[in-house]
């Protein structure tokens, strides 16, 4: 199918500005959703008191969980506990609890002797949650409006390349020009990416929009502002607040606790029990033993199935270790598409480049590789921030979001944005392939040791990879730019200007 010229030249400009606008933002979530894929896998990374498996039944494990309640619960104590159970990736359980004054606190508790440490990091579930922008104000739904501009994106270029998609599939030029070279290799990997890309924005949209946007409205509107009614909905109905009233003798055991110590006290126990895409159960058992509530994999209701599927689909929970390793691939891959499509914008304005141009370029330099940058900063501080430092946990949060508000200040000040990026990328990956090495000087072991914990020797191969990519990308960029008379590129002097 031959588009009309006009037609074309219409759907390029908002491919183009789509991506541009949102690339950033794109390549940022990209790279911390490929990071969170393996959250689980980082907590003995992370926390390396977890490393050592610990030979402890369930019955041991709750009856340790029962003496720490017995020892806090009361006058001074928490009245709402969060317990995450011993899993092969954590042998010791974590308890999160919110202190008088709201401040968050969380222990690992060894399950078969009740020693207790300080939580050190939240590493894998802050990466986590930045991949949906969650910790900024608004997060949510911007990351929901970036996942309908990357469909606006992958639907612009999908009809763009019709016709000619058999021909550009494979087509890859490098010793073209330099926009011949970017195009190709945006158009491969946007071709290739095309499915999963759609899938990602699709869910992402799903998950994003309803918890910030569709939700809070279906709640003041179809049930004239009763939250309960609405979470009734999705399955997760809110539970009984306290009652004032002391509660008789009874045991809690696990997952979240609430009520602590009052007669409403309950506990919601959650587990899994796949059914297609439908995954996650929930158990309410009250203080005294009654069954409160039942939550079946998919939920109650249509718009629960659809957000759980959403959730599950996005996040690739249905399959294994080899489906996520795919996802983060094609994670990267999309990362670069996104990178790739600013280039191509540059190159067809580098010899006429408008101020909107050198501040695109610009952003390209310092956000994109400013991602790259922050994940690599966020990794180091776990290593080198001390275990005594007071809101440890937080201040690996601040030099996450401070290396890359850096780099983008960085990227506005510095006369050369791909000498900027090069930079960023190099330093990203030489970070991340020493990483393995200093751990494994700071915990006394060898380095890529399958006969130690299999989740750190995972977790070891992937940064040297993720490293080594980078580092490939910086050299990459280096290679591929052209050399002319007067040492620089056009677009970089013109950014210099």
């Amino acid at each position: 199918m031959k588009l009309r010229s006009d037609t074309y030249r219409l759907l390029w400009e908002a491919h183009a500005w789509a991506g541009a606008v949102a690339s950033v933002l794109l390549v940022g979530m990209f790279l911390l959703g490929v990071a969170s894929l393996f959250r689980h896998e980082l907590v003995p990374w992370q926390q390396p008191r977890l490393r050592a498996p610990v030979a402890a039944a369930e019955p041991r494990a709750l009856a340790t969980l029962q003496a720490w309640l017995d020892a806090r619960v009361g006058r001074d104590g928490p009245s709402t506990l969060d317990v995450d159970l011993p899993a092969p990736y954590a042998p010791w359980m974590r308890l999160e609890w919110r202190a008088a004054g709201g401040e968050k606190q969380a222990v690992w508790v060894e399950p078969a002797t009740g020693e207790e440490v300080p939580e050190r990091s939240d590493l894998g579930y802050f990466l986590f949650l930045a991949h949906f922008l969650y910790p900024l104000p608004g997060g949510m739904a911007l990351a929901g409006l970036v996942a309908v501009v990357l469909l606006l994106v992958v639907g612009t270029g999908l009809i763009i390349q019709l016709g000619r998609l058999r021909r550009e599939l494979v087509r890859f030029r490098p010793r073209e020009a330099l926009r011949t070279v970017w195009g190709d290799l945006h158009k491969v990997l946007g071709s290739v990416g095309t499915p999963f890309q759609a899938m990602m924005a699709w869910t992402a949209a799903i998950i994003c929009l309803n918890a910030a946007v569709l939700q809070p409205v279906v709640v003041r509107t179809a049930f004239q502002g009763d939250v309960d009614a609405g979470l009734q909905t999705l399955g997760y109905p809110r539970g009984a607040k306290p009652s004032g009233q002391a509660a008789p003798d009874a045991r809690h055991y696990r997952f979240s606790l609430r009520n602590l110590g009052d007669a409403s006290a309950y506990a919601d126990v959650r587990g899994s029990a796949r059914d297609g895409l439908a995954e996650f159960t929930t158990v309410r058992v009250a203080g005294d033993g009654q069954l409160l509530h039942v939550r079946r994999a998919g939920g109650p209701s249509a718009s629960a199935k659809l957000l759980e599927g959403a959730y599950v689909l996005h996040s690739g929970l249905y399959s294994g270790m080899g489906l996520r390793l795919a996802y983060a691939l094609l994670g990267l891959f999309s990362a670069l598409c996104v990178v790739t499509g600013n280039l191509v914008w540059l190159e067809r304005r580098a010899r006429s480049m408008r101020r909107v141009d050198v501040a695109l370029a610009r952003l390209t330099a310092g956000g994109c590789g400013g991602a790259a940058f922050a994940l690599a900063a966020v990794f180091l501080a776990n290593q080198l921030l001390p275990d005594a430092l007071p809101h440890r946990v937080e201040w690996e949060h601040r030099v996450f979001f401070g290396a890359w508000c850096a780099s983008v200040l960085g990227g506005l000040v510095y006369p050369r944005a791909r000498g900027w990026a090069r930079w960023l990328l190099g330093l990203s990956g030489g970070v991340l392939v020493v990483l393995p090495w200093l751990d494994a000087w700071r915990n006394l072991r060898r380095v890529f040791d399958p006969a130690g914990s299999p989740f750190v020797f995972f977790v070891d191969l992937v940064l040297a990879a993720l490293g080594a990519a980078f580092l490939l990308s910086a050299w990459a960029i280096g290679r591929i730019a052209p050399h002319d008379p007067g040492g620089l590129h056009p677009v970089d002097r013109r950014v210099a200007r």
